[in-house]
């Protein structure tokens, strides 16, 4: 049986563990949780891997579902069983950068060096470590977030923590204030007018727009799978990571991908099929130079945060190996 995978992030990697033929846009891994330390060092090759020569570098054009064959930029590329694991994209928000790749991160990194205001929207894990960086860089940084406190979907112990320790850097953190608006210079929020010379977006994540653009039904462009990640739309197609999601919600995570593209790997083979059940261990951040989170429910930092973070990278250059 032939199983394809179209994606390379952890949820293809993943199904590629398990004998599935892998086919990216990239002829590299990107480690999206570094993609901060590109902005910081202006050095890409932190947040890159090169693939194994047998993950096929294509672009996808689109799927013919009815006939099982993959249409990309170097031919058609059949299958028996299809995987999606297309990873996430983020929002274009009007006036604002988005750091979603290397190109972006490099972009952002200039961007920076060059104002001398920076505005961060959205107050999740990318935009604390990036106005940290903005700031390390000798800007005035505004972290602008609608919700009552950062890190809103981690505990309040790291909440707290990142918090107190981007005002003790002299980062601006406005909570519960909405972005209405955004020029060239200015961002208009529900508390009042920012100067800001550069407006940098860390909100809005969702799937590919590829998933609406082959008539998957989907939310928020992410596939809609069943308890299997099988789709909903065809019994022959799997989604895993990012870009899938049942109607319940799996959440976005490298950990999560890796579990998922695994299940809908073997699923697919059917290899000991069973429903999908994840475990998300931890969630970390970095600030400066120290990780904190939140492992097993209980939130830690120094160096068992580090040392959980790096086996992350660990993980991705295990799935990397032949």
């Amino acid at each position: 049986m032939k199983v394809v995978a179209i994606g390379g992030g952890f949820a293809g990697l993943a199904a590629r563990k398990e004998g599935v033929i892998v086919i990216d846009n990239k002829d590299y891994f990107l480690l999206v949780h570094k993609i901060v330390d590109v902005v910081r060092t202006g050095n890409p090759n932190i947040a890159m891997i090169p693939y194994p020569s047998d993950v096929i570098r294509a672009t996808i054009k689109t799927v013919d579902f009815k006939n099982k064959k993959v249409i990309t930029d170097i031919g058609e590329i059949p299958y028996d069983k299809l995987i999606i694991t297309l990873g996430h994209t983020q929002k274009a928000l009007p006036g604002a950068l988005k750091l979603e790749n290397i190109d972006d991160a490099l972009l952002v990194r200039k961007r920076i060096i060059e104002a001398k205001s920076v505005a961060i929207l959205g107050g999740g894990a990318q935009g604390v470590e990036l106005a940290s960086v903005a700031r390390e860089m000798g800007k005035e940084v505004y972290l602008i977030e609608g919700k009552d406190r950062l890190l809103s979907y981690m505990s309040n112990e790291a909440s707290k923590y990142a918090l107190d320790k981007l005002t003790e850097m002299g980062v601006n953190v406005m909570l519960k204030t909405r972005v209405e608006s955004m020029d060239k210079d200015n961002v208009v929020t529900s508390e009042g007018v920012i100067r800001a010379e550069v407006a940098i977006s860390s909100i809005g994540l969702k799937g590919s727009s590829l998933i609406s653009e082959l008539g998957l039904s989907n939310i928020n462009d992410r596939m809609i799978v069943d308890e299997y990640l099988r789709s909903v739309d065809y019994e022959d197609v799997y989604g895993a990571g990012d870009c899938a999601t049942t109607k319940e919600f799996i959440p976005m995570s490298a950990q999560v991908a890796v579990q998922a593209g695994t299940r809908a790997a073997l699923n697919a083979l059917g290899k000991d099929e069973e429903k999908f059940k994840y475990k998300q261990l931890g969630v970390f951040v970095k600030i400066g130079d120290e990780y904190f989170g939140d492992l097993a429910g209980h939130f830690v930092k120094g160096s068992i945060a580090r040392i959980a973070e790096e086996i992350g990278i660990l993980r991705a250059k295990m799935l990397l190996k032949s």
